[in-house]
């Protein structure tokens, strides 16, 4: 088993009926493919996802992510092998939330300072410190997560 966790900024927001459509799909090739995860989005269009599935298939549908214009600054924060899914029960589970709520997740590893880099290479638990965190973060709420 694998996992990828990733950040990106949309360049086109979204409101909430253009994800309501775009989750159906999304859930749809998720099954498909095997895969599983969690996708918080801001209404600034901030993303972090977290992809969980076979290694081939999750590495394939980051490499599509990279390359959709509706992404900039694609940036891989954690990718590695996992002994299980931490998100398993839903195909795609979602939460919208603000700017500000989505930055403090994410603000344990900015990837945007000037040691984010260095900062990462020193703290090898960083993978399962933002996995924790997330995981975390969407227990607190499984009803707002449909999958």
């Amino acid at each position: 088993m694998y996992h990828l966790v990733y950040t990106s900024i949309t360049t086109v927001a979204f409101n909430p009926a253009d994800l309501q459509q775009f989750l159906v799909w999304w859930r749809a090739n998720n099954s498909q493919l095997g895969l599983t995860g969690i996708l918080l989005y801001s209404s600034q269009g901030d993303i972090i996802q977290v992809l969980e599935g076979v290694q081939p298939q999750v590495e394939a549908l980051f490499t599509k992510i990279e390359q959709d214009l509706r992404h900039r600054q694609v940036i891989k924060l954690a990718a590695g092998p996992i002994e299980q899914r931490l998100f398993g029960e839903w195909s795609m589970g979602f939460r919208m939330l603000d700017s500000a709520a989505l930055h403090c997740l994410a603000g344990y590893a900015n990837p945007n300072a000037p040691d984010f880099l260095a900062a990462a290479l020193a703290n090898a638990d960083a993978d399962n410190e933002l996995l924790s965190l997330l995981r975390e973060f969407a227990d607190s709420r499984p009803d707002e997560l449909p999958h």
